[in-house]
């Protein structure tokens, strides 16, 4: 869009409209006056020449040039105004457990596969949310920092799978303290704290396992989420009755056993996920097979709304250069026209 910081001036247009009127009134009435003479041979100031058609432009050219010159006081500007708009939207930290007991096939086809599967479908429809992952077994490790790219989350989504964290087990508290930490970081690195605290903050954490590695306790890392006015919803994974946990060695699928030889089943501890929502303000579910999940993250997605207005602002550009220089180049052709072309006196 094009428009002027100082409109008031085109007002100043009025002027050379005013004076180049005033000219033709005045030639009109007043043809006997010599207002230009020519050197030629006297016989030619006789015959009608092209000279006799450039006596008109000297004054229009001066009026287009006042009139140039008085846009460019106007300051035209050019740019782009984005005006305020509201959305929904939420900041969402993903924790996803990708520890051995997670290939359990009470899900279909597998605990890691449905929920992975599911996580891509769910992000899929935050098209007005900032959405981050953070995958954990023994330890945690920030898998994509909070982003709109949705398509950059699918690639990397894609590519979760059980055995790739460097030591197995299940760190609940260090998983939900490198979301904390991310979601900190991400406010301060865009000094706007004071949007951050409007927009809801959210981690949803699944897991199938109890506590069992890492640093810190899972309450603790609770309430430092609590304090950062973070919820928290929790998803345990699996069947009630639990599922073992198979392997392939050489080829060969196997269960993993204990040293009596029975199967490991692993333990879900639906107490302490209860506690940590509760805490956080957040929902415990459990997730029993794949159409339950997809049914808790629908839940979650019509739970988590919050309004975000975003700024209005104009980015202009000047283009007072282009009527200005507009204005010198008839100037010039003007003084050309009079004083070298019909050599005016």
């Amino acid at each position: 869009m094009i428009g002027f910081k100082y409109p008031a001036m085109l007002l100043l247009l009025l002027v050379p409209l005013a004076l180049l009127i005033y000219r033709v009134i005045r030639d009109s009435r007043d043809r006997t006056g010599i207002g230009y003479g020519n050197l030629a041979p006297l016989k030619t100031s006789f015959k009608r020449t092209y000279k006799n058609y450039l006596t008109a432009l000297p004054p229009v050219a001066k009026a287009i040039a006042i009139a140039l010159l008085i846009l460019s006081l106007a300051r035209p500007q050019y740019g782009e105004e984005k005006q305020d708009t509201v959305k929904y939207g939420i900041d969402i930290f993903i924790s996803l457990d990708v520890s051995g007991s997670m290939s359990a096939e009470d899900l279909k086809p597998d605990r890691i596969t449905a929920a992975r599967d599911l996580t891509a479908e769910f992000i899929k429809k935050m098209s007005d949310h900032r959405v981050g992952m953070v995958v954990f077994a023994g330890r945690s490790m920030t898998l994509c920092p909070l982003t709109t790219d949705l398509g950059v989350m699918s690639d990397y989504i894609s590519k979760v799978k059980v055995g790739e964290m460097p030591i197995d087990g299940t760190a609940i508290g260090d998983a939900i303290a490198n979301c904390v930490y991310k979601f900190e970081k991400k406010d301060n690195k865009n000094n706007k704290v004071a949007d951050a605290k409007k927009k809801s903050k959210v981690i949803i954490l699944l897991t199938d396992g109890e506590n069992n590695a890492g640093n810190i306790e899972p309450m603790v890392a609770a309430k430092i989420a609590l304090d950062a006015s973070i919820k928290i919803y929790t998803i345990g994974i699996g069947s009630k009755e639990g599922a073992p946990i198979p392997s392939v060695r050489n080829g060969q699928k196997y269960y993993m056993r204990n040293a009596d030889g029975s199967l490991v089943i692993p333990k879900l501890d639906e107490k302490l996920l209860q506690e940590i929502a509760a805490l956080t303000g957040g929902l415990y579910f459990r997730a029993t097979d794949e159409k339950k999940l997809k049914e808790i993250y629908d839940i979650i997605n019509r739970l988590e709304k919050s309004e975000i207005v975003t700024s209005k602002f104009t980015s202009y550009s000047e283009k007072a250069h282009y009527p200005l220089f507009a204005a010198f180049v008839l100037l010039l052709l003007n003084f050309i026209i009079e004083y070298r072309i019909l050599m005016k006196i």
